[in-house]
């Protein structure tokens, strides 16, 4: 009598026992899917813009933590490109250091350094430009943009250059901080260097 309640008290416990190897392997289980969502879930902050007068010439744009929106490096480079192409001898000391404030280290000295030259030639030879944008070229997946206009060049009251340009620039998102890390002319043809293209205009 006592043999067979020893086995059925054991083998009750068997099936305890058993029961919550189940539980916790169960518990395991989800503890585990946790982990792995919380690890492939991105922590990056993404910010939607929807500037005043969205619908007549700007649209909505989105900055995150580490990228931005093709809009996004669109007006970049519309700022960029006012403050280094459309200057005068008055205005160029104030439009170099908003520049270089956004300027990525790696490329600061460069860029001052053209710049100022830039900047003692005007001053030498009363030189006055101003850069008219036409046509933006952007890529979906890079923080890449290509602006193209006519940049036209005074000496004292005389026109003396009135030229089709486009400049590729690129930037780098840090921390929802943007930064410029390249600004060249380059060609119409082939204005972000092999990377998709999309064109707008003003």
């Amino acid at each position: 009598m006592n043999r067979d309640k020893q086995l059925k008290d054991f083998a009750q416990i068997h099936r305890e026992k058993r029961r919550w190897q189940v539980v916790a392997a169960i518990l395991l289980g989800c503890l585990a899917l946790l982990v792995l969502t919380l690890f492939g879930k991105s922590t990056s902050t993404k910010t939607i813009f929807i500037p005043p007068n969205a619908g007549v010439a700007d649209k909505p744009f989105w900055v995150a933590d580490s990228g931005a929106s093709p809009e996004y490096y669109q007006m970049s480079a519309d700022y960029v490109a006012q403050l280094a192409l459309t200057t005068d001898v008055k205005s160029a000391p104030y439009n170099l250091d908003r520049l270089l404030a956004i300027t990525h280290p790696s490329l600061k000295g460069t860029l001052k350094a053209e710049l100022d030259a830039v900047t003692l030639k005007m001053k030498q030879e009363n030189v006055m430009q101003a850069f008219y944008p036409m046509e933006y070229y952007t890529a979906d997946q890079q923080p890449v943009a290509a602006i193209k206009g006519t940049l036209k060049t005074w000496v004292g009251d005389k026109l003396t250059s009135n030229r089709q340009v486009v400049y590729r620039m690129a930037f780098q998102m840090d921390a929802g901080r943007i930064w410029l890390t390249e600004f060249r002319e380059t060609t119409p043809v082939d204005p972000l260097n092999g990377n998709p293209t999309t064109r707008a205009t003003p």
